[in-house]
C-alpha cells in the first residue's frame, strides 16, 4: 500500500539511525519494508 505510517523531523546534528527506534515503537503494525536515503545505510 506504500503508505507512511510515521514520521519525525530532527536536528542537522542527530542521524536517522538514532531516531528509526523510537518510530518503530510508535507503530502498532507488522513493518515489511523501511526506505531510506544512502546516508540511512548504516546498519
Amino acid at each position: 500500500m506504500h503508505e507512511i505510517i510515521v514520521a519525525t523531523l530532527s536536528a542537522l546534528n542527530v542521524t536517522n539511525g538514532e531516531v528509526l527506534p523510537n518510530l518503530l515503537k510508535q507503530t502498532r503494525r507488522g513493518i515489511n519494508e523501511i526506505s531510506g536515503d544512502g546516508a540511512d545505510d548504516t546498519k
